[in-house]
């Protein structure tokens, strides 16, 4: 569970799915302008102003379609982020179609085996 954010708080967005396309994907500091009992609101700096609400529980953001955005508290979390999706990737190919089974030791792929849940 994510913190309450607290206003002037400064969080990242990032633009996903749609927004994704039309824009660059990188991160854009936005500041907690509300805090409300459900939903809290972050808005970006100018030249670009929009403002955007999501939930304090999930920090999805609130529309009835697919989000625009996701929030991270740290730049430091979406490059966390970022390089467990990179290994898991290496992993994934690694093992793709039985590719490598006989490269790797058994007492290996059973150290493998036993880190995955």
């Amino acid at each position: 569970m994510r913190p309450k954010p607290t206003v002037g708080q400064k969080l990242f967005a990032l633009n996903i799915g749609e927004a994704a396309r039309s824009r660059p994907k990188v991160l854009t500091p936005v500041t907690v302008t509300k805090v409300g009992r459900l939903y809290f609101t972050c808005e970006t700096a100018a030249p670009y102003k929009f403002a955007k609400e999501y939930l304090i529980e999930t920090w999805r953001e609130r529309t009835q379609y697919t989000p625009d955005s996701r929030l991270y508290l740290t730049e430091a979390e979406f490059q966390d982020e970022q390089e467990s999706q990179q290994i898991c990737q290496r992993l994934g190919k690694a093992f793709e179609y039985g590719h490598n089974i006989h490269k790797i030791d058994l007492a290996t792929l059973r150290r493998i085996a036993a880190l995955v849940p």
